[in-house]
C-alpha cells in the first residue's frame, strides 16, 4: 500500500548513499536504502542513523519491486533499469518518482505510461543529477529571462581523477561509440561524439576549456520543454589532453572497435583506475549552460568537487521538491518543466553550490553568438 517512506534504490552505491545521507536528517524514520544486497543496505542504514532502514530490491525482478514498494510514497532510483519495472510500478501505484536516468535519449516513456500517470496521480520527474538535472534548471533560469528561446548549449566538465560508479563508466563508454542527432535551427543533423568542439568558459576556478559534442540527454528535450530551435550538449575533460586523445580515437573509430571486445569493460576499468591514481585530487566538475533568445543571452553555471556528490545534491533537491509538494502535477515530466528553480537552487546553495549568472538582455541586436 502507498505510504510515506522514501525508497532509494541503489541506495548503498556511489550516488545513492550520498542522497540518503542528505535526506536522512530531515526525513527521520522515512528513508529506506535498497539494493540487491540486504546486508549492505542494512549496514549503511545503521551507519546513517536517523531511523534509516535497509531493504532488498532487485529492479530486474517485478515481484521484488512490488514487495519493496510496500509503505513507499516516493521513489528515488540511483540504478540503471534495462526494463522499467520500477517506473511502471510507481506509475501504477500513483507514487512520486524520480531517477538518475542517463539513457533518456533511447529509453523514453511511452504515451500509454504518460496517460496512466495522469490517471493514477503519479508524479514522475525524470532525469535528475548533473546533466540532465542541474543543467536543466540552469537552462530554465536562462529561458525565463531571454523570452523566446533560440538556442541552448549545455556543457559539462568531468575530471578523470574523480570517482565514478560502474554505471557511469559504462554509460560514457557506450555513448562515445554511438551516432546521434543534434538540433540546429529546427533541423536534426547527424553527428558523432567529439565530432566538433568549442571553447567554453566554466565558473572559477576552472576557466576556459575545450568542450566536445556529447549526447547528454537534456539536449533532446529542450526543443520540447523550453522551445529551443537549437539544442546541443558538450563534454570537457580534465586533464585536457584526454579530450584531445578521445577525439582522435573516435575519428579513427577505435572506441567503437574496443566496445565490441569482450574484455572492453575490464580494460576501461583498469585504465580508469590507473588514471584516477595518477590524477588523484583533481576531482573538479563544472556546468555551463548558454541560453540565447530574442531578448538577449544568459550564461549560467556552477563548479564543485566530486561529481558524485554534485549529482546527489541535485537529485536530493528534486526528491525534496516532490516530498514537500512543490511538484504537484500528475504526469511524467522533465525537471525543467515542473521543479521550481528558486527552492531548488537554495538547496544547492546550502551545500555551497551557488550558480554564477552572466546576462546581456533587452538589446538583442548587440547580442554575440554563443
Amino acid at each position: 500500500m502507498k505510504g510515506t517512506d522514501i525508497l532509494i534504490t541503489g541506495g548503498y552505491g556511489t550516488v545513492g548513499r550520498r542522497v540518503a545521507a542528505d535526506l536522512a536528517p530531515d526525513y527521520s524514520g522515512r528513508v529506506v536504502v535498497a539494493g540487491r544486497s540486504a546486508e549492505k543496505a542494512a549496514q549503511l542504514a545503521a551507519e546513517l542513523g536517523h531511523g534509516v532502514r535497509g531493504r532488498r530490491i532487485d529492479v530486474g525482478d517485478l515481484g521484488s519491486v512490488e514487495a519493496a514498494l510496500d509503505g513507499v510514497g516516493l521513489v528515488m532510483s540511483c540504478i540503471d533499469q534495462p526494463e522499467p519495472h520500477l517506473l511502471r510500478a510507481a506509475i501504477a501505484r500513483g507514487l512520486a518518482y524520480t531517477d538518475i536516468a542517463p539513457h533518456l535519449m533511447t529509453r523514453r516513456p511511452t504515451e500509454a505510461m504518460r496517460a496512466e500517470a495522469v490517471q493514477t496521480g503519479a508524479r514522475i520527474v525524470l532525469g535528475t543529477g548533473l546533466a540532465p538535472g542541474i543543467s536543466s534548471l540552469l537552462a530554465r533560469l536562462g529561458a525565463d529571462r531571454v523570452g523566446s528561446v533560440e538556442s541552448i548549449k549545455s556543457n559539462v566538465l568531468l575530471s578523470v581523477g574523480d570517482a565514478y560508479g560502474p554505471t557511469s563508466r559504462e554509460y560514457l563508454l557506450e555513448e562515445m561509440a554511438l551516432s546521434y542527432a543534434v538540433r540546429i535551427e529546427d533541423r536534426e543533423l547527424p553527428t558523432r561524439p567529439f565530432a566538433a568542439s568549442a571553447r567554453v568558459n566554466f565558473p572559477p576556478p576552472l576557466g576556459e576549456r575545450k568542450s566536445y559534442l556529447f549526447p547528454f540527454s537534456d539536449q533532446v528535450f529542450f526543443p520540447e520543454t523550453l522551445g529551443a530551435r537549437t539544442a546541443l550538449s558538450r563534454l570537457a575533460l580534465e586533464p585536457p589532453w584526454l579530450g584531445t586523445l578521445l577525439s582522435a580515437l573516435i575519428r579513427l573509430r577505435v572506441t567503437a572497435m574496443l566496445r565490441r571486445r569482450a574484455d572492453a569493460e575490464e580494460r576501461v576499468q583498469r585504465l580508469s583506475a590507473r588514471l584516477q591514481r595518477r590524477y588523484r585530487g583533481r576531482d573538479w566538475y563544472g556546468i555551463t549552460v548558454e541560453i540565447q533568445g530574442v531578448r538577449g543571452w544568459v550564461r549560467a553555471g556552477l563548479a564543485g568537487r566530486e561529481q558524485a556528490t554534485g549529482t546527489a545534491i541535485g537529485a536530493a533537491a528534486v526528491v525534496r521538491a516532490l516530498a514537500e509538494g512543490e511538484v504537484n502535477q500528475p504526469g511524467i515530466w522533465l525537471v525543467e518543466q515542473v521543479v521550481p528553480p528558486r527552492p531548488f537552487f537554495e538547496r544547492l546553495a546550502a551545500h555551497g553550490l551557488v550558480p554564477t549568472v552572466e546576462a546581456r538582455l533587452d538589446d538583442s541586436r548587440s547580442v554575440p553568438r554563443l
